[in-house]
């Protein structure tokens, strides 16, 4: 009898525990943003101007050896700086992607004269890192070329 007694208690305390806890967590709030990358890169200046462009460090472990590029897809939040990015495309996979990351940190943009409300946005952006070494050019200088769209760059 102490036993059913024991495990009806137990069973009332397990079940208002499981009847009194919340399975819906706050929704957070989506980022409301205009979608420029599939755009034409010029209407970026209609919502945002940039002020501060810090170009990426070239790797030591790259210079006078490796071309490349690393495209990103940045959101510029309503204070004009990047909220956060996602490389997109990198060339050589990861060489330079850490330099592109510090490098974006300390981008800044104002608001264009058309954006009053300061509206963030969704843009693309393309790092390139070009060098050239005694023997003509990178040891990856053709698929560089392929690779990023470089034409005719020494």
């Amino acid at each position: 009898m102490r036993k059913i007694i024991t495990l009806s208690v137990c069973s009332f305390f397990l079940m208002s525990c499981v009847s009194n806890t919340s399975t819906h967590a706050p929704a957070e709030k989506a980022v409301q943003y205009i979608d420029l990358t599939s755009d034409d890169k010029n209407k970026l200046s209609e919502y945002w101007v940039l002020e501060n462009r810090i170009e990426g460090e070239y790797p030591a472990s790259a210079i006078g050896i490796l071309s490349g590029c690393v495209d990103v897809i940045v959101l510029i939040n309503n204070s004009g700086g990047v909220a956060s990015f996602e490389v997109k495309k990198s060339y050589p996979e990861g060489v330079f992607d850490n330099s592109v990351a510090a490098a974006l940190k300390q981008w800044k943009w104002s608001a264009a004269e058309k954006n009053t409300d300061k509206v963030p946005v969704l843009t693309t952006i393309q790092f390139t890192y070009m060098t050239s070494n005694s023997s003509g050019g990178p040891k990856n200088k053709d698929e560089a070329e392929r690779q990023c769209g470089f034409t005719n760059q020494q």
